[in-house]
């Protein structure tokens, strides 16, 4: 048995840098920066330079290449992810096949444009009609996160039953474990309030739309999501420290 609670100790260390990265990586979707630096900062200084059609097309199209690159590795972790439920991850890749297919309308716009001052404001559209960055991104790194804490009780209710037989045994053989017990218990009681924290994440994030986000509604709820996480994170850390001292108190 104790084998079998030093494995699940192992899962919950290994669950827990998972949630970890989840939930920080929100606003690390990619190592380029916002429009016009990073990536595009050629295609940015040409049309500084001299706004023509071919530096703004030029401009446009780097700006939509990025994002497609973006959202190929959202889509590659959600495909991946052995944390999302079926129905998150269904959401999450229609979300992203959605704005795919709308980049590239807007890059055949773009590219078939003359006009400078249309192009100006198709380009502007990239970021404003899609908002790949600050609300797309989030989103798949929000609700994996929270789908990551709400699959840890799996592994909780697995600590749970093993250290309960544990207790059960060391107070059959007359061993005071009354500190075990209180450990235990405060273990379960932080599982259930990290998973009351994480669970309604995902029905208040997938529906949040670039048109809520421009109008400043969808901010607040992506930033109350992170709260939420990262103080359902505390209550994962506390909960395997209390597991592991309840491991230590009925040795």
């Amino acid at each position: 048995m104790k084998n079998r609670i030093l494995a699940l100790f192992a899962s919950l260390v290994i669950g827990g840098s998972l949630f970890l990265v989840s939930s920080g990586a929100v606003a690390a979707v990619t190592p380029s920066g916002p429009s016009g630096k990073g990536v595009c900062a050629t295609e940015a200084a040409a049309v500084k330079a001299g706004a023509s059609v071919s530096t703004l097309r030029a401009m446009g199209d780097c700006e939509i290449n990025r994002r497609f690159a973006t959202l190929t590795q959202l889509g590659s972790k959600v495909s991946g992810s052995k944390l999302l439920t079926s129905s998150d991850a269904a959401a999450l890749t229609a979300e992203i096949a959605s704005t795919t297919s709308g980049l590239t309308s807007l890059k055949a716009t773009i590219d078939a444009e003359t006009s400078i001052p249309a192009l100006r404001a198709e380009i502007a559209r990239i970021a404003t009609d899609y908002r790949v960055y600050l609300l797309v991104g989030p989103q798949v790194n929000l609700v994996s996160a929270a789908d990551g804490v709400v699959a840890s009780q799996t592994t909780f209710a697995k600590v749970n039953t093993n250290l309960t037989a544990r207790i059960a045994a060391a107070k059959a053989a007359g061993k005071d474990v009354t500190a075990a017990q209180a450990d235990l218990d405060k273990m379960n009681a932080a599982v259930t309030s990290a998973v009351g924290l994480a669970t309604p994440l995902p029905a208040a994030l997938l529906p949040l739309t670039p048109a809520q986000y421009n109008g400043g509604t969808a901010g607040p709820v992506l930033a109350n999501a992170r709260t939420a996480l990262g103080q359902a994170r505390d209550q994962l850390k506390a909960a395997r420290a209390d597991a592991k001292a309840c491991r230590d108190a009925l040795k």
